[in-house]
């Protein structure tokens, strides 16, 4: 990004952070949480493609990050119930597993070789169905949705899986909409798969990523301060049914 786009994302960032403010500090008070029926999505999908997504993710994350990427599915399944939205199951789940592949070792580009690792992750993955016999539509849903997880926000107007990964790791990693779930699905995901660690991993990730992409989004959103957020997110605490 240039310095405008740089100016006009940072806005946006603080903007969003300033308006889900209330609802953060609810959470971490131990109050606020829906109380309606939103209950705890299926098991994700299983197929030929998601083994083979499920087997890569295994192979090239860390505990953490791993865990990261299975609630994931959780939560964007749990906010589509919510939001009333339909979804492809397959692309969600392969989009969630597979949205932070450019932060691994085996996959995270060259400083000169692409601009942010969440452009470079879809690209990965795009590539990765595309050898294993994805349609080119399945492709491009998950390429996208990893590609956008990274802005202020997306509509669902952008794509449903999109709009739902995004929607997910931006409350595992900050607390994002953490009130519009109730605390009993959230207490279920995170006993299932535990946040362990996860808020250092990430936050050592962001940190190298400012460093080595300056002019990516997670360099602004380092810059502008996301270590706050991200080290109060109420989840890294223990929720209680």
């Amino acid at each position: 990004m240039d310095r405008k786009q740089k100016l006009g994302f940072a806005r946006r960032a603080a903007t969003a952070q300033l308006a889900g403010l209330p609802g953060v500090v609810k959470a971490a008070l131990g109050s606020g949480g829906r109380t309606g029926t939103v209950e705890l999505p299926e098991a994700p999908p299983d197929s030929k493609l998601t083994r083979q997504a499920v087997e890569l993710a295994e192979a090239v994350y860390g505990g953490e990050l791993h865990q990261h990427c299975l609630r994931c599915w959780y939560f964007g399944a749990a906010f589509a119930q919510l939001d009333g939205l339909r979804f492809d199951p397959e692309a969600l789940y392969v989009a969630a597993l597979l949205h932070d592949i450019g932060l691994t070792d085996r996959y995270r580009p060259a400083p000169d070789q692409s601009p942010c690792f969440a452009v470079h992750g879809g690209a990965v993955a795009r590539e990765r169905l595309m050898t294993w016999g994805a349609s080119t539509e399945l492709a491009g849903l998950v390429d996208e949705a990893i590609a956008l997880h990274m802005d202020v926000a997306v509509d669902p107007a952008q794509g449903v899986e999109a709009h739902l990964l995004h929607a997910a790791a931006h409350l595992d990693v900050a607390g994002s909409r953490i009130g519009d779930l109730p605390r009993p699905l959230l207490a279920e995901i995170l006993r299932a798969h535990p946040r362990d660690g996860f808020s250092d991993v990430f936050l050592a990730a962001m940190r190298r990523e400012a460093r080595e992409r300056p002019d990516s989004r997670a360099a602004v959103m380092w810059k502008q301060g996301m270590r706050i957020p991200v080290s109060m997110n109420p989840l890294n605490r223990t929720l209680t049914s």
